[in-house]
């Protein structure tokens, strides 16, 4: 994640990557940090990886965690209790990949994509790298 936004609350954040229950492991939040961090923006999760350990609970949204009203989030392997709708239905665009079609997160999305994180996440990194990162046309 970019340094400039590490310590920041994520409830002043205009760019949210979110992680949830269906996140296969720890190693796995590192591609969410990378994507957050090319996006300029935070990671947070669902209370699952919290209580997982794995992140902080100031890097939960919900219910028993923070409410937040980002520009764009990015919910990956989140289903989409009610106790987290309410902590992130005030996003500006709600963007969502989950494997469930039927997972609730959907009903409150913009965005979704019925896919695999890991093959989803990883191309779209690529993706904004190669446009981030390509030479300029030269005059």
């Amino acid at each position: 994640m970019r340094k400039e936004n590490a310590g920041k609350s994520i409830a002043t954040a205009e760019v949210i990557i979110a992680g949830g229950r269906g996140i296969k492991c720890q190693d796995d939040l590192a591609m969410l940090e990378e994507l957050a961090g090319l996006l300029g923006g935070q990671i947070a999760s669902s209370r699952p990886l919290v209580d997982n350990g794995w992140l902080t609970h100031d890097k939960q949204i919900g219910q028993s965690g923070a409410t937040v009203k980002p520009k764009l989030i990015l919910n990956v392997a989140i289903s989409g209790s009610v106790q987290y709708q309410l902590g992130m239905c005030g996003a500006g665009c709600i963007a969502s990949v989950n494997q469930t079609g039927e997972a609730p997160i959907f009903d409150i999305s913009h965005f979704g994509a019925v896919s695999d994180y890991r093959k989803l996440i990883p191309a779209l990194i690529a993706e904004i790298k190669s446009r981030k990162y390509s030479t300029a046309p030269q005059n």
